[in-house]
Formats: C-alpha cells, sequence, structure tokens
C-alpha cells in the first residue's frame, strides 16, 4: 500500500488517479501557497537592501528555505508523478514532468545558497554585497514562482480530461491569482 503525504489518502488497489478531485490538489495548492509567501518574504528582503533583517528573522527564513527543498523533494514530486505519469504512458508527460522535478532540483540548490548567504554566523558577518545578494534573492523567488506556475500548468495539460469542474476551476483560479500579482 502506498501513502503519500499530499494524497491525504491510501490507494491499495490502484497506481492510477482516472477522475482528479478539488481535494486531491488541495495539499498541492498549500504548498504552492506557502512558497509563493516565503517568495513574498524575500523579494521584501531583496527590496530593503542593503538593511537585512535582524539575525533571528534571517534565521528563521533559512529554515523556512530548507523546508521547502525539502517539501519539494520529499512530497511534491512524488504526488505529480503518481498523479500525471503514471497515468499517462505518453512520454510528454514524463517528459514534463522531468522539467518540473529539475526546476525544483535548481530551486533547492539556490535556496542551500542563500542559506549559506543569510545563515547569521556566530563570527560575525560576512555576508555577499547588497547586489550580489540581491540577485540571488531575485533569481530564486522568480523561479521559484515560475516553477510554481508551471506545475499548474502541467496538471492542466496532463490531467485536463480527468479535471473534475472544481478541480479545474481551483487551478485556473489560483493560476490567474499567481499570474495577476
Amino acid at each position: 500500500m502506498e501513502h503519500n503525504q499530499l494524497e491525504g489518502s491510501v490507494i491499495p488497489f490502484a497506481r492510477r488517479w482516472h477522475v482528479v478531485q478539488e481535494i486531491d490538489l488541495i495539499p498541492l495548492m498549500q504548498a504552492h501557497r506557502s512558497r509563493a509567501a516565503l517568495c513574498d518574504r524575500l523579494e521584501a528582503i531583496a527590496d530593503a537592501l542593503p538593511s537585512l533583517p535582524a539575525p533571528e528573522e534571517r534565521d528563521a527564513i533559512c529554515q523556512q528555505l530548507l523546508e521547502t527543498a525539502a517539501l519539494e523533494e520529499r512530497d511534491e514530486m512524488p504526488f505529480l508523478n503518481q498523479m500525471l505519469v503514471r497515468s499517462s504512458p505518453e512520454p510528454f508527460a514524463a517528459a514534463l514532468i522531468e522539467h518540473v522535478r529539475r526546476g525544483n532540483a535548481s530551486d533547492a540548490y539556490s535556496a542551500f545558497e542563500l542559506v549559506a548567504m543569510l545563515r547569521p554566523s556566530p563570527i560575525g558577518e560576512k555576508l555577499l554585497s547588497a547586489e550580489a545578494l540581491g540577485y540571488l534573492l531575485r533569481g530564486f523567488f522568480n523561479g521559484c514562482r515560475r516553477a510554481i506556475e508551471f506545475e499548474q500548468l502541467a496538471i492542466l495539460a496532463l490531467a485536463a480530461h480527468r479535471l473534475t469542474k472544481d478541480a479545474r476551476a481551483l487551478l485556473v483560479d489560483r493560476f490567474v491569482e499567481r499570474v495577476a500579482v
């Protein structure tokens, strides 16, 4: 029996999803909202440069960056793989999910770089210049936002005929909401 935290249910007999309902997408949409909130927080830091938040706040942001990177690898990718690739033998599905996986791996690497730059140092500050830190921050949050949008578009493309009306509306609404920002 397989269980995935983002699925919210155990699927004992079937490996394929025939219908994707709104409730199936809620955990992923919550993860996307959390990632988007982190991006907003990082954008505020970039906008305030050369000033930096207090060391305690930077430490909290670093912890959130590490948790986000772990969640993508541990929960989101297996969820997307099971929902989209296992239910479609097409090479296109595998290629889209591989693109998502590579983007998430790149985001995780960038998150680790940011943690190394933002984490308070016990021996004093050794941060990059404000310009270099701003570049890293903007690269991360722009890439992360694009990844969220691409994941939503991949679900719309690969599960189009299996999405319920409410599931499709949720994806479209979230996508429009993100793009309008």
